[in-house]
């Protein structure tokens, strides 16, 4: 299926492309099914998060490298769930840092370790966290926290998981305007039911306050219903 850029030329895109697996990557999924039972959720989350990452490029300036960190947080990051809901995110931390058996530096460790920790809940200032070492680049996994809050809130562990089209604009001054609009990136959740649960679940704000903030963009999340997608087909 292919979808018209609007007249306002924003950048379209779905997540729905198979991504090339490297092993680690490989090697986590087979890790977190084992533990959770299967890592569907993660994989989705971590098809949104790459295509985020693609989409917001000419904002955060990270490196390929970069990307698939956004996509091996994805894939670990609720891990700690096997223990309990309850404290997931530490628990999930603590079991990166101590399983050797993922293939991953020790740079890598800590950087999931990170990633695993504050994905949900406060995030401490760039180099006020209890993981990193000091030589490790705070401000660059920060942009990286960021896509992976956005993505996991774009996909649902226990409700229905929506169809998604983000579309991305540059930021730009409309005639009159005093400022330069902030870049926007759009997202349309298509649902096969619509529900004020599904509404409240990813239309929250505050999930995507970090990437607004670290990013300088604005998000907007629209809720529709799936069959307007397939007029489009």
């Amino acid at each position: 299926m292919r979808i018209s850029a609007p007249k306002s030329k924003m950048r379209v895109a779905r997540p729905n492309k198979p991504e090339v697996t490297d092993p680690a990557f490989a090697a986590a999924e087979r890790w977190v099914a084992r533990r959770l039972g299967g890592a569907a959720h993660e994989r989705r989350v971590a098809d949104v998060g790459s295509t985020l990452f693609d989409l917001t490029a000419p904002l955060h300036g990270l490196a390929a490298a970069d990307r698939r960190m956004v996509r091996l947080a994805a894939m670990v990051h609720d891990v700690g769930r096997s223990a309990g809901v309850e404290g997931h995110a530490a628990a999930g931390a603590g079991m990166v840092l101590a399983d050797g058996s993922l293939p991953l530096s020790d740079a890598e460790r800590r950087e999931l370790a990170y990633l695993t920790l504050y994905h949900r809940g406060t995030v401490p200032e760039a180099g006020d966290d209890d993981v990193l070492h000091p030589d490790d680049d705070a401000g660059r996994l920060l942009k990286v926290l960021a896509l992976l809050r956005a993505a996991d809130a774009l996909d649902g562990r226990s409700l229905e998981s929506p169809r998604l089209v983000l579309a991305w604009a540059a930021g730009h001054k409309a005639a009159g305007a005093r400022r330069v609009a902030r870049p926007l990136l759009r997202v349309t959740c298509y649902l096969e039911n619509d529900s004020a649960k599904a509404r409240r679940a990813y239309q929250r704000r505050k999930k995507f306050r970090l990437l607004e903030d670290v990013l300088g963009c604005r998000v907007e999340v629209e809720i529709a219903l799936a069959h307007a997608l397939r007029m489009v087909a």
